[in-house]
């Protein structure tokens, strides 16, 4: 007997630019039927508006983010250091572990590295007591309302990354964690791979990446805004953290990360601020529900997470990794 599939419904979450679009499956249909029947659908939408959330299909375990995952991406990236396996394989897995009570500010996922995922999916295992969404920026809105003298200057600059790791975890992770080896050479070998100068000053290695702030998008031809500058700026962490940092650190240079632009200049604050104030007039956000799954193009749309109370328990895959030098 065929299995009859009652089509899904679809809008879009607001009047705003590239709002996201939102798919409300039925319920007296197979959900997954109904996403791979919608499939191409689904990539027109993506290509157009950055992000699709599924509603209503209950794709809230490991092995459901898979089974989606196959669909939407040719290559799930398995070696995302920064965040814990939520699946045996390691193909799913947890969110970055950051203070419930802070807002982690918007970024396209792993972009201050050479190579990086081109395309993710969050998943709602449980959703938060309050707060915990996942908000959204789209990379050409605040592209095109950057001030032009600004975005010049980041495309002739680009951005310099600089990240201190201590031998073991200690204010972040280690490197023996991120690098997943206790051999020196292996770690320069990754090192060279993702072009990165190091520099080792005993057991702490010191690393230094120069990255597009502004890259075009591969299939779409949009130019996008990707840096990761206030993931990384001094000036964009928590008035607490900056007083606990000066007070363990003598020397900005030893600070666990930081940015410049990329001939080593100091990106100001000011700067930094206005930047920070365009995330916000493009942010876009949503209440997670058990079940709901948000595929997002990570060139065309930034994400955040709120803070929240209660527990919250969110699954994350990456995949189709893109590299700066292709683009």
């Amino acid at each position: 007997m065929a299995l009859t599939i009652t089509m899904p419904e679809v809008a879009k979450l607001n009047d705003q630019a590239h709002s996201p679009v939102v798919i409300q499956l039925h319920q007296d249909s197979a959900p997954y039927e109904q996403v791979v029947a919608l499939q191409d659908t689904i990539e027109q939408h993506l290509a157009d508006a950055g992000a699709v959330l599924l509603r209503g299909g209950n794709f809230g375990s490991p092995a459901q983010v898979e089974q989606l995952a196959a669909c939407f991406m040719t290559q799930v990236l398995t070696n995302n250091t920064e965040h814990r396996p939520a699946s045996t394989n390691g193909n799913v897995q947890r969110p970055v572990e950051y203070s419930e009570s802070e807002f982690l500010l918007w970024h396209n996922e792993n972009t201050f590295n050479q190579r990086f995922p081109g395309r993710a999916i969050f998943a709602c295992e449980q959703p938060a007591l309050s707060g915990g969404q996942t908000p959204i920026a789209d990379a050409r809105s605040v592209l095109s309302q950057l001030p032009a003298d600004l975005v010049q200057e980041f495309i002739d600059k680009q951005v310099m990354y600089v990240r201190n790791y201590q031998a073991d975890d200690f204010v972040g992770l280690g490197w023996k964690t991120i690098f997943q080896t206790e051999n020196k050479a292996e770690v320069e070998a990754k090192c060279r791979d993702q072009a990165l100068e190091f520099e080792w000053r005993g057991e702490q290695l010191t690393t230094r990446a120069i990255r597009p702030a502004v890259v075009i998008h591969p299939a779409t031809q949009a130019p996008c805004w990707v840096t990761q500058a206030q993931h990384w700026h001094f000036s964009c962490l928590n008035e607490d953290l900056k007083e606990n940092l000066a007070i363990m650190f003598d020397d900005e240079a030893d600070y666990p990360r930081n940015c410049y632009f990329g001939n080593g200049d100091r990106i100001s604050d000011q700067t930094m601020a206005q930047i920070l104030q365009v995330y916000q007039a493009n942010h876009q956000q949503f209440d997670w529900q058990q079940g709901d799954v948000m595929l997002v193009d990570n060139l065309l749309k930034a994400h955040a997470r709120n803070p929240y109370q209660g527990a919250r328990k969110i699954l994350v895959c990456f995949g189709d990794p893109i590299s700066f030098s292709q683009l």
